[in-house]
């Protein structure tokens, strides 16, 4: 018989490949969010049950963890929303997955990993493309290398449609400047500082360090103590090092990005690109031991927000059978291996081009 599940955050964009992703795979979840209208109406496309909640209601959100053995949050800005919804799990024993991409989210659910020990439920956030991809082959590289001591990271996604979550979600983590992992530790540093060029193969790619979620679920899936994450970006390195510590310290204003939240609201379309399947996402990483020995390997992908709709299914059909508990990783719950599971994922032991 078929476990139940809810997928929170479902009239997105990404919410809603992953309800179709669902469909597609024979589930049937339960669709949730704020937005009635919006929920009916896809709903009723899709032929699944739905039901309306607002957010900062802790005993709607409580009542519905006890209705379905897992929760799929899609619903940002998850530094806000992660710890209610996992809170509510926790009262429901109800296992908790979200797509986010945060440090916050991560080091939230490792907080509560003794409640889920205690409840045998799983918190894994970060079931999207960056950190599922990262996560899966950090742990795949760390297990070639014995004593691993640094491990980087470069992430280049291609998106075809950059949801209205996503971009304001972006926002806030421009306004925090960049991380990195230092002897175990978590490094605050003005974006743009690190910004480098980094041969991989025949190619050079300008790629700057970011604050994202895999530097904490990298640390907990390898236990390497120093942690480099990188973005691939369209800047010269020297450019990036003088502009973006100023775009950060703009964004720092809340007014400013209150108002930018608007306008991106406003600008919000329910039109979606064609997806250019000659185009890949890719994350490359390498490893180094500490007599100086390296592990590198390349990680192909297609279009980022179909790979996190598939992750997602993937993820939750993983979590239903097992029997696992506590707060965990992608790669720690499911293995190195799972992102080969994803529809156009590929592992290269050669660099990409």
């Amino acid at each position: 018989m078929q476990r139940s599940w809810m997928l929170y955050g479902a009239t997105g964009y990404t919410g809603t490949l992953i309800a179709e992703e669902a469909v597609r795979r024979g589930h049937k979840p339960i669709l949730a969010g704020r937005n009635a209208e919006k929920l009916r109406v896809l709903a009723e496309r899709l032929k699944l049950e739905w039901m309306a909640f607002p957010f900062d209601d802790a005993d709607s959100l409580c009542k519905a963890a006890k209705l379905v053995d897992l929760i799929l949050h899609a619903g940002g800005h998850f530094d806000k929303t992660c710890e209610p919804m996992m809170d509510a799990c926790l009262a429901g024993k109800t296992h908790y997955l979200d797509i986010s991409n945060e440090i916050t989210v991560v080091q939230a659910a490792q907080a509560r990993h003794r409640q889920a020990l205690e409840q045998s439920i799983l918190l894994i956030p970060g079931i999207g493309f960056g950190t599922v991809a990262s996560n899966c082959l950090a742990r795949y590289l760390c297990e070639r290398i014995a004593s691993p001591v640094s491990l980087d990271i470069i992430i280049s996604p291609y998106i075809a449609n950059k949801s209205t979550g996503a971009a304001q979600s972006t926002l806030e983590t421009i306004s925090r400047g960049a991380y990195v992992r230092r002897k175990g530790v978590l490094v605050s540093t003005p974006l743009g500082t690190g910004a480098t060029r980094i041969r991989i193969g025949n190619s050079e790619h300008s790629v700057l360090p970011v604050p994202s979620g895999d530097l904490e679920a990298a640390y907990l899936a390898t236990g390497i103590s120093n942690i480099n994450v990188y973005m691939t970006v369209p800047l010269h390195p020297i450019v990036a090092r003088l502009l973006l510590p100023l775009v950060q310290k703009t964004l720092s204003w809340h007014a400013l990005r209150k108002q930018l939240n608007k306008w991106l609201n406003g600008r919000a379309s329910n039109t979606v690109k064609a997806v250019d399947t000659a185009r890949h996402s890719w994350v490359w990483a390498q490893v180094t031991g500490h007599t100086g020995e390296t592990a590198e390997a390349t990680l192909e992908t297609g279009e980022g927000y179909y790979f996190t709709a598939s992750a997602c299914i993937l993820a939750v059909e993983q979590v239903l059978k097992q029997r696992l508990a506590g707060a965990m990783t992608p790669a720690t719950a499911f293995g190195a291996d799972f992102v080969l599971q994803i529809k156009d994922a590929s592992r290269l032991t050669s660099p990409t081009g």
